[in-house]
């Protein structure tokens, strides 16, 4: 008889905490050890994490790469007509609102920093980094974890659509919580120096198994910790 899964509505932080652990080690087993691979230029991450909104990473990456062939600089895409901008990032999708968000980021390093140099975000941990660019539209808690934890090497957890489906369905956060408590929550639930190796873990095993639609939880190795098996019988 399998056990009884906790209820992440109810359960003790220290039970979820616990809980987290063992997923984590179970994916380092399946998957083996992750490695941050090092330092990256914080400014195109911010920029192309911004295009990633609402669209796929392929998508997304081609924008960047049409943008920077296009114009060749910051300064060059941050005073580009924006109905130009638009068009040249149009196959990442809500291109008019992803042009405006890129003009004023770099805007606003330009101002406040007098070049287009996202670097200060080397000395800043997630609550400062929020506090100073999470004015911006789009540059708040899912664009600055994954900069941080994926170009800085911060142990920060970022969750995006995948992950957060993810920690859903495992049962580390209640099903009623948006992307922002997901990630609130998860704070006090990673282990530390984990960040970085359990999104990416989940994110493969989103892709291979847990689908959105139809997960296969047949084929599944997590079933031991999973509250939406537990509960659906995985159907």
């Amino acid at each position: 008889m399998s056990k009884a899964m906790p209820d992440p509505a109810k359960a003790s932080k220290k039970t979820l905490r616990e809980k987290v652990g063992r997923v984590v080690e179970m994916c380092e087993r399946e998957r083996g050890p992750l490695h941050f691979p090092g330092e990256r230029d914080p400014l195109p991450g911010l920029v192309q994490t911004l295009l990633t909104h609402n669209t796929t990473d392929p998508n997304a990456f081609a924008a960047y790469d049409r943008m920077l062939e296009k114009y060749g600089s910051w300064e060059a895409i941050h005073q580009a007509p924006k109905e130009e901008l638009a068009a040249t990032v149009r196959i990442a999708g809500l291109q008019n609102q992803k042009a405006d968000r890129i003009q004023a980021l770099l805007g606003f390093l330009k101002k406040t920093y007098g070049e287009y140099n996202a670097d200060a975000l080397k000395g800043m941990e997630f609550d400062e980094a929020l506090a100073t660019f999470g004015h911006l539209h789009g540059v708040k808690h899912k664009t600055l974890a994954v900069v941080l934890c994926f170009d800085l090497g911060k142990d920060v957890f970022a969750v995006d659509t995948h992950v957060h489906r993810l920690c859903k369905r495992l049962g580390f956060v209640p099903e009623k919580f948006d992307p922002v408590k997901t990630f609130t929550a998860m704070r006090e639930l990673v282990p530390e120096g984990m960040s970085h190796q359990l999104h990416i873990h989940l994110i493969r095993h989103g892709r291979e198994i847990c689908h959105s639609r139809k997960p296969d939880c047949e084929a599944c190795s997590l079933q031991s910790e999973c509250r939406y098996y537990q509960l659906s019988g995985g159907k």
